[in-house]
């Protein structure tokens, strides 16, 4: 299992109140993002995106549409018109992995590949669209390798090659490339603030370097970490720009690396459910970090347990759990 018209039902988000698309950046600051979060996601936002796994007469699993949005109200919607196969490089559709999908943090957007026209969309959950340009993702692209990932309020998307030939960022409410990221950088997430990414750069002398971009895809820092961290796989980047929260499962500790200093400037213990080390980390304020925990069913329903911690002392509250049924694959919101 992996990470990673809306039917007749989001007629009945309509009257929910949703931030228009883009104007979230400007305005939200990351607490405000976390109040929003609290009191506006446990109804009318969605949890998490899934595909049902299905047997083929070979006895082969495979991913079965339509995608279906799974809500905090308990309800559900079919993401009609979604891609549920990708094609690869030549065109051709491939039928046993998923084409790819992204819930923002809030759980109010959702990102996937129209399958009329293969064009990449924004869907609100009011039912508006925001369609990206015709080569958001280039012809000759393998869909099956492309990762989309939406920021915390979902006024920011990236697209990001399997192949590790680019990172593309467009501005979702008016649909317009903002920049590209070089080659060879995979991408780790959005800041708190939605205005910079992290990426990762694997260097020749087999280092890992943490290489953070503005939105136009300018560089604005560059650091070879300790290895802790270069060799973490989730990391969080903060609204500042430079703290980044990482967990280390080997000690079971949250820390925080500086970027501009190059030392670890928090550590401390938090135990999480299941001694699982968590699948996504965000920022959600400034002092609040948001972790996303997976523990298998072992033949029941795997549950998502998430959590917000405050770094420095390590105070954890349960935001929210949830059973995930019959998924092939699954798109969990983020922060």
């Amino acid at each position: 299992m992996t990470l990673r018209a809306v039917g007749a039902l989001v007629l009945a988000f309509a009257a929910t109140a949703v931030p228009a698309a883009g104007t979230a950046a400007a305005t939200t600051t990351p607490a405000a993002h976390a109040r929003h979060t609290e009191h506006g996601m446990h109804s009318d936002s969605v949890r998490y995106a899934s595909l049902k796994s299905c047997v083929t007469k070979n006895k082969e699993e495979v991913p079965c549409g339509p995608w279906q949005l799974h809500l905090h109200s308990g309800e559900k919607a079919s993401l009609t018109g979604a891609r549920v196969l990708p094609r690869d490089a030549h065109g051709k559709v491939v039928k046993n992995v998923p084409a790819p999908v992204a819930v923002s943090g809030d759980g109010q957007y959702v990102a996937y590949i129209r399958e009329r026209d293969d064009r990449l969309v924004v869907r609100e959950l009011t039912g508006k669209i925001h369609v990206m340009p015709a080569d958001a993702i280039p012809r000759g692209t393998d869909m099956a390798g492309v990762t989309l990932d939406l920021s915390l309020t979902g006024a920011a998307l990236a697209v990001e090659d399997g192949d590790q030939k680019f990172i593309r960022l467009f501005d979702v409410a008016s649909g317009k490339a903002l920049g590209t990221i070089p080659a060879r950088r995979a991408f780790t997430g959005f800041s708190g603030d939605e205005d910079e990414v992290l990426t990762r750069l694997s260097t020749d002398e087999n280092t890992t370097m943490l290489i953070t971009y503005d939105l136009q895809g300018n560089e604005l820092a560059r650091r070879e970490p300790p290895q802790v961290v270069g060799q973490d796989g989730t990391l969080a980047l903060h609204a500042d720009g430079r703290s980044v929260a990482f967990y280390s499962q080997g000690t079971r500790t949250l820390k925080v690396y500086d970027l501009e200093s190059d030392t670890v400037v928090g550590s401390t213990r938090v135990r999480m459910p299941g001694d699982y080390a968590p699948q996504m980390i965000d920022w959600t304020g400034s002092g609040e970090v948001t972790v996303h925990v997976l523990r298998p069913g072992e033949g029941k329903p795997d549950t998502m347990t998430v959590l917000r911690i405050d770094p420095a002392t390590g105070a954890t509250k349960v935001r929210d759990s949830y059973k995930i049924k019959n998924a092939f694959t699954f798109a969990a919101c983020g922060g």
